[in-house]
């Protein structure tokens, strides 16, 4: 009864190493103010410009990646209002997109604008944009009220099938980041 142990093959595992160099490269960017603030000493208890880490996150409906959720974290450098470093992860239906950028809140009500660096890896069937494409650019955000707003970006194919949205402009509805 010498049985054979069947093997089980696996699909094979896509890898980005660019993508992953690249969020290697924004969690450092992200944790070297966290460092730096680390080395000089508090004679005074509580330092008003030492850093508070709070967690990002949102929800956003728009182009490439229709439905698409953000996660991540603010490196406040102002514990008096919510301003600083963000690093986001965003994956979607039809894509996955890596930011790094700067947050700042104004009044009382949820309202405030962000600029971030990203990095976009499109999916089968995004909206319009190559499929199994990476994209590099910007983008804005701005919240009106309670967190809701949206946002716009411009980005440009770094790898991928070339096609026709080698330049790609990006509109979307948000709740949060």
């Amino acid at each position: 009864m010498n049985e054979r142990p069947r093997l089980v093959s696996r699909p094979a595992r896509v890898h980005h190493p660019r993508m992953r160099r690249l969020a290697s490269f924004l969690i450092a960017l992200a944790v070297m103010p966290l460092c730096a603030t680390a080395q000089q000493a508090d004679t005074a208890g509580t330092s008003p410009l030492s850093p508070r880490v709070t967690p990002a996150f949102g929800l956003h409906y728009g182009s490439p990646m229709r439905i698409s959720g953000a996660l991540g974290v603010i490196v406040d450098l102002d514990k008096k209002s919510l301003d600083g470093v963000m690093l986001l992860v965003e994956p979607g239906q039809k894509g996955i997109e890596y930011s790094a950028g700067y947050l700042r809140m104004v009044g009382r009500f949820g309202s405030g604008i962000s600029l971030r660096a990203s990095v976009l890896h499109t999916y089968d069937d995004p909206w319009d944009a190559n499929p199994q494409t990476n994209y590099v650019g910007g983008e804005v955000g701005w919240m009106v009220v309670l967190g809701v707003g949206g946002r716009a970006g411009l980005f440009h194919r770094v790898s991928g099938t070339p096609g026709s949205h080698d330049t790609l402009g990006t509109i979307g509805f948000a709740i949060g980041l």
